[in-house]
């Protein structure tokens, strides 16, 4: 690319276009900036040097430009300005992972059709190049297992909640002064952020698109200190893991706060830190960990796809052999909760703890429809697995034969 060429449209200014406007300056490329288009031209900018504009056309219709950086994150108008891009030949990069999440089956159709690419690794994990790594590395072996903790504010909330025993306001609003969460944190207590990840992962590694209305998904806002105190007196811990599992023909997906314990490499990533567990069938399990939220992190990986979008393609192999994998939802996973017994009519099995408390087994189909419910009444909801399970279960046995003997 020439030095000389004002090729680069960047769409939108804030932490991430900072970011990659930074490792721009860094490599002496900030003079390939064309335009800087922003939503609101009254806030004060660093720098106020650069040619910014309200008005998206000015990238669409400037022919100099052959790269769009869309960085804002409102999905809605994202999509029609990444749409436009590629149907005008324009190179893409994006990080706006709502977006992509809910329009990437007609993206792939677009980038198929047009003489632009369209890269967006930072919509995933952050600072690990995941969809690099499952296109590059795992081209050659069949993914059957990821899971991970793709949310950094979480990551970062839960770990200030257990290793300096906030309640759970205080570590959100730590979390906001730090800049690892938004005024808004929604999208990121409640799983969504997780889940729309998730969701651009299953195509990659599993060639399905499955829109985030079909999916499970569970934040750590219901979370009490009743169930922190119930982690520790089991020695395990929380975080918000999503999972996506093969088995045969079969493909589950979930977002939900997870115990964990020393065993399991999630254990150890605490604060903004993101992780992911790829399980493959002749590598076995791979875990790859890095900075999950912050300016430097993403815009490192917004501007490794800028230098690599004249070279770089994603492969989208496994779509086909991804219309003979069924999406299942009626595979039972085991729930703790603070208050089990009002999910009753869902319950498999169940065993109670003490009052309400317990855990229960549950269709994945199931806890989507009791999301209402769960809401309604702030429900604590905690995935264990079988390891997990039968620890909890022998402690309870001894404690009870201590209680008779």
């Amino acid at each position: 690319m020439s030095t000389q060429t004002k090729n680069i449209g960047l769409i939108g200014f804030g932490t991430v276009g900072h970011g990659f406007y930074n490792y721009l300056v860094e490599n002496n490329e900030d003079k390939q900036l064309a335009t800087v288009v922003i939503k609101n031209p009254s806030k004060s900018r660093i720098p106020d040097t650069l040619n910014f504009s309200t008005a998206i056309n000015d990238v669409h219709n400037n022919k100099e430009i052959t790269t769009v950086v869309e960085l804002i994150s409102d999905y809605e108008q994202a999509f029609p300005i990444v749409k436009q891009a590629l149907l005008q030949g324009k190179n893409v990069v994006s990080s706006n992972k709502k977006m992509i999440a809910y329009h990437l089956e007609e993206l792939v159709k677009l980038e198929q059709n047009s003489k632009g690419t369209f890269l967006y690794e930072g919509s995933v994990a952050g600072s690990i190049p995941i969809i690099k790594i499952i296109n590059e590395h795992y081209a050659y072996d069949e993914i059957t297992e990821i899971r991970g903790i793709l949310n950094g504010t979480s990551n970062y909330i839960l770990t200030q909640i257990f290793e300096k025993g906030m309640n759970y306001s205080e570590a959100l609003n730590q979390a906001q002064e730090a800049g690892f969460a938004e005024a808004n944190p929604t999208s990121d207590v409640e799983g969504y952020d997780a889940l729309y990840k998730l969701l651009i992962l299953a195509t990659h590694a599993f060639g399905k698109f499955i829109l985030p209305e079909k999916a499970l998904v569970i934040g750590i806002n219901n979370i009490k200190t009743s169930d922190i105190s119930f982690a520790k007196n089991n020695h395990l811990t929380i975080k918000l893991v999503g999972s996506l599992k093969t088995v045969g023909n079969k493909l589950t997906l979930s977002v939900l706060p997870t115990f964990v314990d020393e065993k399991d490499d999630l254990f150890f990533v605490k604060n903004e830190y993101n992780a992911v567990e790829v399980i493959s069938k002749n590598i076995g399990s791979q875990f790859y960990k890095g900075k999950g939220a912050g300016s430097l992190p993403t815009g490192h990986v917004v501007y490794t796809d800028y230098k690599l979008i004249e070279s770089a393609k994603y492969s989208y192999k496994n779509i086909p052999s991804g219309k003979r994998l069924k999406y299942e939802t009626n595979q039972n996973i085991w729930v703790y909760s603070d208050r089990i017994t009002l999910l009753e009519k869902y319950l498999n099995e169940v065993v109670l703890l003490k009052g309400p408390e317990g855990y229960g087994s549950i269709k994945i189909s199931d806890l989507i429809k009791a999301k209402e419910l769960i809401n309604i009444h702030n429900i604590s909801i905690i995935a264990l697995n079988d390891t997990i399970r039968e620890k909890i279960s022998t402690r309870l046995n001894k404690k009870r034969q201590l209680m008779h003997a």
